[in-house]
């Protein structure tokens, strides 16, 4: 080969490298402002399902790992008289309050904790060009919020309204009235469960049994005397229930039964837990914003249960209770060796909901939901008993001419001529959607107190939308101003989002929650890449 073909090879394969670097650019572009867009979450509205700035603790007793909001303008962060003021860092799982300082674990220091950044995500563009968006899609979209009325700033919510429905928020549930009928009146509105991908995205932790303070494990006592903790499952009544019982093998994690001659009824006690005072909505996230908690109603009972014997049962029960009016209804998940039946108790009796043949010796998962007024029995992640609306409903209607009625969910176990083991017990609750936000503006769109019913109405093409953290979220509950661009003929009432403002659907997690850099030198900005997730 000639100097000269050798030249003009050299120069055409540069000019190939430099074409092909062109268009991989011009590729990437065109994929960003069409296909794919990243976006950073700049605040806690939809925590914990995505994470805006934020601090990671690490209970030093139980070891439960939980998130802390930052909301803060500052780069330091600090709890004054974190273990005797009314402020401090408070593990959700076993109330104990983390030390102003701790030397040991300076990632666990209370006073100047590492800051995260909001998580980064992946956004489907123009998704909704190909079919419209779904209820529970979390979506981004341009703020209807604006000072300056260039609609700039990308928000990301939970979509709950489609066009053409009414609205309103009841005890933390969701009622929507169809397109077509009186959307002003309440009788006309249906409540809306949630699909399991949704749901299973919003549940909430309450109470985790595998979670167990260092003392009770046989570990360094390292709590205040005004702290010391009990375990909030207790024998109520009858006997054979025993835990920690190192003689018998009963690990401080289990709860062992063996009586096959009698019952005995284990009772989760979250009245007695400093911070919780009852099954409420309740968030370690928003623990600096003094938000006064609701009482939920909607809860999962969770548990493994080994080793069943004997020719009597085992049951999970849910309870959802009115505290206005007394009335309440129980949901029981009844377990032997060879059936598994769901029962609904309330004023009227019991009413067995279903019954399946199934084998029940081993090792099995069990679960019992009661949530957005649905009842299931789950047994190795398969449903296999629920109930319908026939079964059990709610009556707006109702809500609105009396009032609201708040409810409190309770949980428990029973068993009765058996002998079982229970591991990894778990207690969590639903979402509550909450009709206002206490300390922010009362905006009157939905069932509030029962002295007044103003729904949200959607036109054509407009969507409504929540932040998962419903206590902590400015989303459409709050939005004041209504939308006018007569430029582009779009008018929209206050607190709505017209589809044209749509970006996309929210699909991926890719960065999760980096460090935050604190200074030049100290440069600390890896993902927490074991918590790359998609988006339900």
């Amino acid at each position: 080969m000639s100097d000269e073909t050798a030249k003009k090879k050299s120069e055409t394969s540069v000019k190939d490298t430099i074409e092909s670097i062109l268009v991989a650019f011009i590729l990437a572009f065109i994929f960003r402002c069409f296909v794919v867009e990243a976006f950073v979450i700049p605040t806690g509205s939809m925590a914990p399902t995505l994470l805006g700035a934020h601090m990671d603790f690490r209970c030093p007793d139980c070891g439960y790992q939980f998130t802390y909001g930052f909301h803060n303008e500052s780069e330091t962060f600090s709890i004054p008289d974190a273990l005797n003021g009314s402020v401090g860092v408070q593990c959700p799982n076993c109330d104990y309050r983390l030390p102003a300082e701790t030397p040991s674990d300076p990632d666990n220091d209370a006073t100047n904790p590492p800051l995260r950044y909001g998580d980064r995500i992946l956004v489907m563009k123009y998704v909704y060009l190909f079919g419209g968006p779904k209820r529970w899609d979390v979506v981004v979209f341009k703020s209807p919020v604006t000072s300056v009325g260039d609609y700039s700033v990308n928000y990301i919510k939970r979509l709950v309204g489609n066009p053409g429905e009414s609205l309103a928020v009841s005890n933390g549930d969701l009622y929507v009235a169809a397109p077509g009928t009186d959307g002003n009146d309440p009788a006309n509105f249906v409540v809306q469960p949630k699909p399991k991908w949704a749901q299973d995205a919003l549940w909430r932790i309450v109470f985790d049994a595998d979670y167990v303070p260092q003392s009770i494990r046989g570990g360094q006592i390292i709590r205040d005397a005004p702290f010391n903790w009990k375990q909030p499952w207790r024998q109520t009544s009858g006997q054979g229930w025993s835990n920690n019982d190192e003689a018998n093998g009963v690990s401080p994690r289990e709860f062992a039964f063996d009586n096959k001659n009698g019952e005995g009824v284990l009772s989760f006690h979250a009245g007695d837990r400093s911070t919780l005072n009852g099954v409420t909505d309740w968030l370690a996230y928003n623990q600096n914003t003094r938000t006064p908690p609701r009482a939920v109603g909607d809860l999962k009972l969770e548990f493994f249960v080994t080793g069943l014997s004997g020719d009597g049962v085992v049951r999970g029960v849910v309870s959802k209770h009115s505290q206005r009016e007394g009335a309440s209804h129980e949901f029981i998940a009844e377990l032997s060796l060879k059936k598994l039946r769901l029962i609904m108790r309330s004023s009227a009796g019991d009413k067995v909901i279903g019954e399946r043949d199934i084998d029940l010796s081993g090792h099995h998962h069990v679960s019992i939901e009661n949530v957005d007024y649905r009842v299931s029995v789950r047994v190795d992640d398969h449903e296999l008993l629920a109930t319908t609306p026939q079964d059990y409903r709610p009556d707006l209607a109702a809500i609105v001419k009396n009032g609201e009625r708040a409810f409190d969910g309770s949980a428990r176990l029973e068993a009765d001529r058996v002998a079982a083991r229970i591991s990894h017990l778990r207690i969590w609750r639903d979402i509550y959607y909450r009709e206002d936000s206490s300390g922010g503006p009362r905006i009157q769109r939905a069932v509030v107190d029962g002295t007044y019913f103003n729904p949200v109405h959607l036109a054509e093409k407009e969507y409504f939308t929540l932040g998962d953290n419903s206590a902590m979220s400015l989303d459409g509950r709050f939005w004041t101003d209504p939308i006018e661009l007569e430029d582009e003929n779009l008018k929209a009432e206050a607190g709505v989002v017209p589809e044209r403002f749509l970006l996309g659907k929210a699909f991926f997690v890719y960065w999760p929650a980096g460090y935050k850099p604190v200074s030049a030198i100290s440069l600390r900005a890896a993902p927490n890449f074991g918590n790359m997730r998609f988006i339900r």
